[in-house]
This record gives C-alpha cells, sequence and structure tokens, in this order.
C-alpha cells in the first residue's frame, strides 16, 4: 500500500530530448524496466514521459499476473464540423506541453495524493498526481458490505486553447478506466451569425455574436497485452443476439475470434466489446483468462475517405517492434503509420496489439464561453476470468 510518508516508487530517469521549436529526437520505444515503479493493492507498473505522448505505462501485473506490456494514448484527433480544420492536437507533444500542478491545490481533499516530477520526485516542476481514493460501497447485499480503492494517476496537458486531462484509474477489483477530461478555452471561435455546424455561446466585446463550430474529438489508443505472458494471445470480438421474429429464436450470446489483422467497428445493438484471452492459461473453472475493452465515448465517427484512422474504431496487429509511431522505430505520426501496420497477417498464437479509438462530438453551449467547465470521456479493461474468484471480501 501507498504510504503517506514514502510512495512505493522506484526511480528511473524519464529524460525527454528536446530541440528547439517542435523538432525532436524521439526515443525509442520504452521497455519493460523503463520508468518509475508503482506498486498499490496488487498493481504494479512503471509509468516514464514520451515527447508526444505524454505518460506512458508499461509492464502492467495484477496479482503477479502480467495484463499489458503498454499503454498509452497515442493521438488527438479533432476534426471540425465545417470540414477544416482537422488538427491533430497531440502533435504539439502532450510531453512538452505538461503543466505543472500545485501541491495543496490540485489534490483533491481528503485523499492521500503525490505529486511527483517527470523523474519521479517530489520536488522541482511537478507535473505527475497519484491519488489514491475510495471507491465507496462495490457490494451491497445478502453477504454483507464491500468497499473499494482505485490508485489515480494523472497529467494535464495544454495543447493550443485546450488542456486534456490525461488519467489512468486502477481499482482494486483489477479494474483499468483509462479516460481524458477536456477544459480550457473553446478553439476557432469567431464574431457573427449562427450557422447549423456550431452554436452560439456568448457575446463579444461589443455585444456581437460569438459563435463555436462543433467538432469531434478523437482519442487513439495503443493497447499492448500481454495476458499472462507475451504469447499465445487472441482477440475475440463479442456480440449480444437479441432474440427477435427476425432471427432464429436459436441465436446466442458469443464470443468470435479475430484470426487476421484488421479494422473492426463498433455496433451499438449487439453491444460489441472486444476482449483478449491466453489460449493456454486458464482459471479454475476452466476459462480462459483474459481482459474486456468496454467501449466508451459518445458514438462513432468517420471521416474522410483517405483518413485510414477514422474508418474503424479497433485494429489489431502483430506485435512488431519497429510499429511504434512517433519513435526512433517509426518518425511518422501515428495518423500515417498505423494503417500501414495492416497486412493481414494471422494472429494465432502471436503477441498482439490494439489500437482503439474513443470518440466524443462537441457541440458547444454557453456554459463553455469563455472558460470550458472539464467534460470527461472514458473507457474500460475489465479483467474477465482473469482472477481465480471475487476480488470481493464483504465485511
Amino acid at each position: 500500500m501507498l504510504s503517506r510518508a514514502r510512495p512505493v516508487l522506484c526511480l528511473a530517469l524519464a529524460a525527454l530530448c528536446l530541440a528547439p521549436g517542435r523538432a525532436l529526437q524521439e526515443a525509442p520505444p520504452p521497455g519493460p524496466n523503463t520508468g518509475n515503479l508503482i506498486e498499490w493493492q496488487g498493481w504494479s507498473f512503471r509509468w516514464s514521459i514520451r515527447p508526444r505522448q505524454g505518460v506512458v505505462l508499461t509492464n502492467v501485473r495484477f496479482k503477479n499476473r502480467t495484463v499489458l506490456k503498454y499503454l498509452g494514448l497515442e493521438e488527438i484527433f479533432v476534426p471540425y464540423d465545417p470540414g477544416e480544420p482537422r488538427p491533430e492536437d497531440s502533435l504539439d507533444g502532450m510531453g512538452i506541453n505538461l503543466m505543472e500542478l500545485q501541491p495543496g491545490k490540485d489534490c483533491l481533499p481528503g485523499t492521500q495524493c503525490w505529486m511527483l516530477n517527470a523523474d519521479g520526485k517530489p520536488e522541482g516542476k511537478r507535473v505527475l498526481a497519484l491519488h489514491e481514493e475510495s471507491t465507496g460501497p462495490t457490494y451491497m447485499g445478502d453477504l454483507g458490505r464491500a468497499y473499494g480503492k482505485m490508485l489515480v494517476v494523472w497529467s494535464a496537458s495544454k495543447l493550443g486553447d485546450y488542456v486534456y486531462f490525461i488519467r489512468w484509474r486502477f481499482r482494486d477489483d483489477g479494474c483499468i478506466m483509462p479516460d481524458v477530461g477536456l477544459t480550457g478555452r473553446l478553439n476557432q471561435v469567431r464574431m457573427g451569425a449562427a450557422a447549423p455546424d456550431g452554436s452560439i455561446v456568448g457575446r463579444g466585446p461589443l455585444g456581437e455574436n460569438v459563435f463555436a463550430p462543433s467538432h469531434v474529438h478523437n482519442f487513439y489508443y495503443r493497447l499492448d497485452f500481454d495476458i499472462d505472458g507475451p504469447r499465445n494471445d487472441e482477440l475475440e470480438e463479442f456480440d449480444h443476439r437479441q432474440k427477435t421474429p427476425a432471427r432464429s429464436p436459436d441465436s446466442t450470446d458469443g464470443w468470435a475470434p479475430v484470426l487476421e489483422e484488421g479494422a473492426r467497428s463498433l455496433n451499438a445493438e449487439t453491444f460489441r466489446s472486444w476482449r483478449v484471452a491466453d489460449t493456454v492459461s486458464r482459471n479454475p473453472l476452466g476459462h480462459p483468462r483474459s481482459y474486456e475493452l468496454v467501449p466508451g465515448g459518445t458514438g462513432m465517427f468517420r471521416g474522410a475517405a483517405d483518413e485510414g484512422i477514422a474508418q474503424a474504431d479497433l485494429w489489431v496487429t502483430r506485435y512488431k517492434p519497429y510499429e511504434f509511431p512517433l519513435s526512433s522505430a517509426d518518425l511518422r505520426p501515428f495518423r500515417q503509420a498505423m494503417p500501414t501496420y495492416l497486412n493481414r497477417e494471422s494472429l494465432k498464437g502471436q503477441d498482439i496489439v490494439l489500437w482503439y479509438a474513443m470518440h466524443v462530438h462537441h457541440l458547444p453551449r454557453t456554459e463553455d464561453w469563455p472558460a470550458m467547465p472539464v467534460e470527461w470521456a472514458g473507457f474500460q479493461l475489465v479483467p474477465r476470468d482473469f482472477l481465480d474468484s471475487s476480488p470481493l471480501k464483504p465485511e
């Protein structure tokens, strides 16, 4: 458990190699022992800061079993509804533009809180915060009550007029909840009349209308799973087949393996989700140990035909060390690089990587001007038969 006096942190240098302007010497992909070690309530992982991606996590383990080799937010693509502009906010560098956090102000009241610099030390410019928080009741029933905790790891990056909170929440029941908060000032605003692709959000200094166009925030994550080890993983897709007159009464829910590299789309009608399962390791009930990706966001986005990353919601590839955008292995940005990794190679018995897109449409409102309250969006990574029994201990 984290101690208020001395959190369990093993320190390693998380150097940022910066050159003037936007030019960078990109670091290589992080290895399993890169960064600062955190151990808490059965969890262990390392965090480090990359110039473009900001805070990334490696070697994520729960209850002494491997879950992920790497977890990071790779890209923020923000196309505006009028058609232009279509900025890639993260190219400014989420790690380069980390905001300084203020101890005593940015900590949540009543929580255990630590604020650290890029080297994992509680001094100088502090850019990463750790909170230990209560989740409140996690069970209430005939067996009594159970209460949970979570460790919250977060940072803030100022990209243009927006500030993005990048947050990773680890619950003591094995769930990981990545999410992003958006705040700051609305971008691309103009003075003038209303239009169908946005809203009047306020008045200018002379009483004129302030118009803000609507837009979509697309958050692209790289999830390199290693369920109970680096190989023998497979991606499976879940669909709930509702029993309706149009379908056979024998239709059943099921997990279907995805056998080769490719793109997958959300399906609200079938409650679609995905899991990465180990084909060898099984729990005492005989189920394959797995982690399920439960989608988040507020909808789907499909962009221009030549925007490969805007034609699906999940992509799966075989792990290759040189398939890592914005690094010395591949200098191209995510938007250009990731579609070229899809070669329809077999995934059977391989080490696989998921690239997941979470979409949030933002129609500005009066309350967003001139200072926009934070809006959160997230998804979940949930243990599915990964554990041997329920993690709850009712009182």
